[in-house]
């Protein structure tokens, strides 16, 4: 009687142990098909809107924004220099603020052994007939948001200035000679074509460092560019001396814990290197992990002010007008040190206003465009467009009284000219946009007199004596 009525329960006890399991492999196979099923319809979304090549290839915007972040260590030793780095980082330095470790590489940039964005090293021993030109600024001219180094305004600079010296080889009737004849037949054409620019082996290196202002610049300049022997300097920036408070003269290295710790340590690494092995796969997963486990980066001022909510950006806007003019005397007054200095070293110096979003005509921002102007609201939008040309007007008149050494570019409005789609952000531009910022600094190369072959005037003819 015992022991049938245990027998009972043990039979009970495995059919009810064999309904767990059908029923919790049932629940397993139920969500393996929701997934399934939810990652098919993802995938039709993404081919809907276009963006299957971003997801195809793994370069998700968050991916892109991640590898970009500056993220400060105290020393080299600490980093893992491999190709799939995931930030740009950057180390403190009393000199210039913090500059960029040396010999660095992503899927998307790479960081040469002197710091500056380029493939290869420079040598201070400048290679016969090259001709140097550095680009100083902050991440605009960096190439924040490009997929490569090609897809930067320096790498596309340099393009555009070979284009131009060989089509001044292979159409040189297009340009003037170089040599002011006694000729009248010559003199009518002559005005009407460009001079042509210096032959030589073109470099335009990439010295921009993201959340830099004239202060760094100045520092860079003077401690780590012209060293190098550069024929010419472009200098782009604005903005963020702009929005930096007059009190300050240059950005420093925030005293915030996150940067000096390890991101990939904690919940949210562990879960990053779980889902590793499967993301470059999933596009239900790459969206998950931009729009979930990458969230709080948006709140990490990992980039100064370019890393803050775009709505909160007014705050950074002068409180008033004898703040702002204080801002643009401490700029003009950098410019003209980094004039003095360039000028001692017969180096001429292109400064560049660089563009805003407020710039761009209303009516033809993108609606990515206008997002990004809606979160900046009203306020900001009026008082960058009122007081942002302020700058401007000051940078000009610097180069007024200076014209032989100092030559300024306006970009703010540059999609008046290029009215495609420019921005990612406030300041930051797509690649098309920096071919177009390309454009309008070779322009102004082009037209420097400094830059252009030197013109001979044709000896005179000796008179003839009369008396011989």
């Amino acid at each position: 009687m015992f022991k049938t009525k245990t027998r009972g329960r043990r039979v009970f006890s495995y059919r009810q142990q064999k309904r767990r399991r059908f029923s919790l492999f049932s629940a397993i196979a139920s969500l393996a098909l929701f997934l399934l099923i939810l990652e098919l319809l993802t995938r039709i979304f993404v081919d809907l809107s276009g963006n299957r090549d971003k997801f195809a290839q793994g370069k998700t915007g968050s991916e892109i924004i991640q590898a970009y972040q500056l993220k400060f260590v105290p020393n080299e030793s600490q980093i893992d220099r491999t190709k799939d780095q995931q930030a740009l980082f950057a180390k403190p330095a009393l000199s210039v603020g913090y500059q960029l470790l040396s010999n660095q590489e992503s899927q998307f940039w790479q960081i040469n052994p002197q710091g500056f964005r380029d493939r290869d090293p420079v040598p201070l021993v400048k290679p016969k007939d090259e001709i140097r030109i550095f680009i100083l600024g902050n991440s605009t001219a960096f190439g924040y948001g490009s997929r490569e180094n090609g897809a930067t305004i320096s790498e596309q600079l340099e393009q555009r200035l070979e284009e131009r010296l060989q089509q001044q080889k292979t159409s040189p009737q297009l340009y003037k000679s170089g040599l002011l004849s006694g000729d009248q037949a010559e003199k009518p054409k002559s005005p009407a074509k460009p001079a042509k620019i210096k032959p030589g082996n073109y470099r335009v290196i990439n010295a921009a460092v993201p959340g830099y202002v004239s202060g760094n610049e100045l520092a860079q300049l003077a401690l780590q560019i012209l060293k190098y022997k550069p024929d010419l300097i472009i200098v782009m920036d604005g903005y963020e001396d702009f929005m930096l408070p007059s009190n300050e003269d240059a950005t420093q290295v925030p005293q915030l814990k996150n940067y000096l710790e390890d991101r990939q340590t904690g919940f949210k690494g562990y879960i990053n290197q779980l889902i590793e092995p499967i993301k470059n796969k999933s596009y239900l997963v790459k969206i998950a992990q931009e729009r979930w486990l990458n969230s709080k980066q948006a709140d990490e001022k990992t980039d100064f002010i370019l890393d803050e909510q775009s709505s909160k950006l007014v705050q950074y806007l002068p409180q008033n007008q004898k703040e702002l003019q204080a801002r643009i005397d401490r700029y003009v007054e950098h410019q003209k040190q980094m004039l003095s200095l360039s000028t001692a070293s017969l180096v001429p110096l292109i400064v560049a206003i660089q563009p805003e979003i407020t710039g761009r005509n209303p009516a033809q921002l993108t609606d990515t465009e206008g997002t990004i102007t809606t979160e900046l609201g009203r306020t900001y939008i009026e008082r960058m467009r009122n007081e942002y040309p302020a700058l401007i007007e000051a940078t000009q008149q610097l180069a007024e009284a200076f014209p032989q050494n100092l030559k300024a570019v306006d970009l703010y409005k540059l999609s008046d000219q290029y009215p495609s789609p420019s921005f990612i952000d406030p300041i930051n531009l797509n690649e098309a946009a920096n071919q177009k910022v390309a454009e309008q600094l070779y322009y102004a190369i082009a037209s420097f007199s400094k830059m252009q072959v030197t013109s001979k005037q044709a000896p005179t003819p000796k008179p003839v004596d009369q008396n011989r």
